[in-house]
Protein backbone atom coordinates (compact mmCIF):
# COMPACT_ATOMS: atom_id res chain seq x y z
CA UNK A 1 0.00 0.00 0.00
CA UNK A 2 0.78 3.62 -0.50
CA UNK A 3 3.05 5.34 2.53
CA UNK A 4 2.56 9.14 2.65
CA UNK A 5 5.39 10.80 4.06
CA UNK A 6 3.16 12.34 6.97
CA UNK A 7 0.42 10.75 8.61
CA UNK A 8 -2.19 13.91 8.01
CA UNK A 9 -1.66 17.16 6.27
CA UNK A 10 -3.51 20.55 6.79
CA UNK A 11 -2.92 23.97 5.25
CA UNK A 12 -4.20 27.75 6.39
CA UNK A 13 -5.44 29.56 3.42
CA UNK A 14 -5.82 33.68 2.68
CA UNK A 15 -8.80 34.36 0.85
CA UNK A 16 -8.61 35.37 -2.19
CA UNK A 17 -6.20 33.23 -3.82
CA UNK A 18 -5.01 33.42 -7.59
CA UNK A 19 -6.67 30.59 -9.05
CA UNK A 20 -4.07 27.82 -9.20
CA UNK A 21 -2.00 28.59 -6.38
CA UNK A 22 -0.29 26.02 -4.46
CA UNK A 23 -2.16 25.13 -1.30
CA UNK A 24 -0.81 22.16 0.13
CA UNK A 25 1.56 19.45 -1.18
CA UNK A 26 1.09 15.73 -0.51
CA UNK A 27 3.96 12.94 -0.77
CA UNK A 28 3.75 9.29 -0.90
CA UNK A 29 5.58 6.68 -1.81
CA UNK A 30 4.68 2.41 -3.11
CA UNK A 31 7.01 0.29 -2.90
CA UNK A 32 6.20 -2.32 -5.58
CA UNK A 33 7.77 -2.07 -9.02
CA UNK A 34 6.63 -0.53 -12.82
CA UNK A 35 2.97 -0.05 -13.07
CA UNK A 36 2.47 -1.01 -9.61
CA UNK A 37 4.16 1.33 -7.91
CA UNK A 38 2.57 4.36 -9.35
CA UNK A 39 0.42 6.09 -6.79
CA UNK A 40 -2.32 8.65 -8.02
CA UNK A 41 -3.95 11.48 -5.78
CA UNK A 42 -7.49 12.48 -5.50
CA UNK A 43 -10.01 14.48 -2.84
CA UNK A 44 -12.68 12.93 -1.08
CA UNK A 45 -15.26 15.03 -2.45
CA UNK A 46 -17.02 16.90 0.42
CA UNK A 47 -19.07 20.36 0.28
CA UNK A 48 -18.19 23.64 1.40
CA UNK A 49 -21.28 26.20 2.45
CA UNK A 50 -23.40 23.53 0.42
CA UNK A 51 -21.08 23.79 -2.60
CA UNK A 52 -18.77 20.83 -3.77
CA UNK A 53 -15.38 20.89 -2.80
CA UNK A 54 -13.93 20.94 -5.99
CA UNK A 55 -15.53 24.01 -7.05
CA UNK A 56 -12.48 25.56 -5.10
CA UNK A 57 -9.65 23.01 -5.05
CA UNK A 58 -7.98 20.67 -7.60
CA UNK A 59 -5.84 18.22 -6.63
CA UNK A 60 -3.13 16.94 -10.07
CA UNK A 61 -3.88 13.27 -10.05
CA UNK A 62 -0.03 12.43 -10.68
CA UNK A 63 1.76 14.27 -8.80
CA UNK A 64 -0.08 15.64 -5.03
Amino acid sequence: APVFSQERYSARLGENNAAGALVLRVRATDADWGQNARVRYRLWEGRVRGAPLSSYVSVQADTG
